[in-house]
């Protein structure tokens, strides 16, 4: 366990995405925790919007961005650290230069390509998340830290949200249901298919919902070329449809105002576990399991299979609806 209690500050760079940077804010937390004393600051990429987000993290003292050229369209960490590491280099020695920290650390997260973990040592193929960034930092977290990830929206960006969706869609007293079918790279996905039996029986079985498609501009155009349609109901409206909607604290506060989230392994899947939501993760890689990504929740539901389909989605949502109201 690294010994924090010496420092008087600390960077942690980090370079992933947003669901990710979600699973590290226990390991933030605990740095804090351990020094309250402590400047603590972190490297995000700007690409990702991440600042804002960051900085409302009561446990973060400054906030800095790193822009990279490329995002990667297949993201094997190894291989992006790899091809992208003289860049980084160069770019993090400006911006750290006379900012004095007694150590910075780099969070990598799996530096070795999953056939390596297959091979030699599956023991840590699942590790979650959360300890992996966790270890990297010399943390040792409890069941309880690792299990309470958080992020934090200001009241003013929930309601400039709300007030955004409600002037573009019909809600009402609706329950919504959020939806994110695809990643931005089409790496993970759902089948439209099923998410449009998903959404119709839903709709056949009660009124009372009604549907929010989690897609930046990119994303629905993916959706568009590869599947040829998009998601369609009287009551779904994508969010790329919000004009006011943009960067990363949006995003959560859009999860936010959702009682169930349905999601592929990205950002929406992560901040509804850190927001306390229902959700159901659909994981269908051989690189990605709900072992490593689900925190442990009885309102979290997750589904391992390649061919996740509606009836799966509807029973997973069935059994969320039956504990919302055994709590209530």
């Amino acid at each position: 366990m690294t010994d924090y209690k010496g420092l008087d500050s600390a960077c942690v760079v980090f370079l992933h995405g947003i669901g990710d940077f979600v699973m590290l804010t226990p390991s933030l937390r605990k740095i804090k925790a351990l020094t309250p004393s402590i400047r603590l600051a972190v490297v995000v990429r700007k690409e990702l919007g991440l600042r804002e987000v960051a900085e409302n993290l009561r446990f973060v003292d400054e906030v800095l961005e790193l822009s990279l050229e490329r995002h990667p369209r297949f993201y094997v960490p190894w291989v992006f650290w790899t091809r992208e590491y003289w860049a980084i280099r160069r770019g993090l020695r400006g911006l750290l230069r006379g900012r004095g920290f007694g150590r910075v650390i780099t969070v990598f997260g799996q530096l070795m390509p999953t056939i390596f973990y297959n091979l030699c040592c599956p023991w840590r193929l699942r590790r979650h998340r959360i300890d992996v960034f966790a270890s990297e930092l010399g943390l040792s977290l409890t069941r309880e830290e690792r299990n309470s990830p958080e992020i934090s929206i200001p009241g003013e960006v929930r309601e400039r949200v709300r007030a955004e969706l409600s002037a573009r869609a019909d809600i009402g007293g609706k329950a919504l249901v959020g939806i994110q079918r695809n990643t931005i790279d089409r790496t993970r996905f759902i089948d439209i298919g099923a998410v449009q039996g998903f959404v119709d029986g839903l709709n056949a079985s009660r009124g009372d919902l009604y549907f929010v498609a989690f897609a930046d501009p990119a994303s629905y155009a993916l959706e568009e070329s590869v599947d040829g349609k998009h998601l369609s109901a009287p009551n779904l409206i994508y969010s790329s449809e919000l004009s006011g909607l943009g960067g990363s604290l949006s995003l959560a506060a859009l999860v936010d105002l959702c009682r169930y989230v349905v999601s592929v392994d990205s950002a929406a899947f992560n901040i509804a576990g850190a927001l306390g939501k229902n959700a159901i993760g659909v994981f269908n890689t051989y690189k990605v399991r709900s072992a490593e990504r689900a925190l442990e929740r009885n309102n979290i539901q997750c589904i391992d299979s390649p061919h996740a389909t509606a009836q799966d989605l509807l029973s997973k949502f069935a059994l969320l609806e039956k504990m919302e109201k055994a709590r209530a």
